[in-house]
């Protein structure tokens, strides 16, 4: 074995970031079911009885958005953020990948459906 191979990996070296991501984007989907989904229903001709017992989400809507930017934090955190003995440890030992296109990109799209049940109650009264 050869010294760079002695090397310990810490434990944020190589990111997993996709359990972060989906628990984000399930927190953002179910905290917009109260509000936003009904009207996306709507608007793609769905309807019926059963949309009007969405709002019983609306309690833990507030919650679910605190859940999914916490953990969409996290997980920016885990994309972007590099400490510096990873990073001497990666560039001492080239076995550190770096984070793929996919997964920031998949980041960014989780992000704007983070966004969307907090910016939709500010921008519904330009409507009415």
């Amino acid at each position: 074995m050869d010294a760079a191979s002695d090397h310990k990996l810490p434990p944020d070296a190589k990111r997993p970031t996709g359990p972060a991501l989906a628990l984000a984007g399930l927190a953002a989907l179910l905290a917009s079911t109260c509000c936003v989904l009904p009207l996306a229903l709507a608007l793609a001709g769905i309807s019926g009885a059963w949309i009007s017992q969405l709002h019983v989400m609306e309690p833990y809507s507030d919650s679910l958005l605190v859940l999914a930017f916490a953990t969409l934090a996290w997980a920016a955190w885990r994309i972007y953020g590099r400490s510096a003995q990873t990073q001497a440890v990666c560039e001492a030992d080239r076995v550190c990948q770096p984070v793929s296109h996919t997964v920031r990109t998949w980041f960014w799209l989780v992000l704007l459906i983070a966004l969307v049940p907090l910016l939709v109650p500010l921008a519904a009264p330009w409507f009415y």
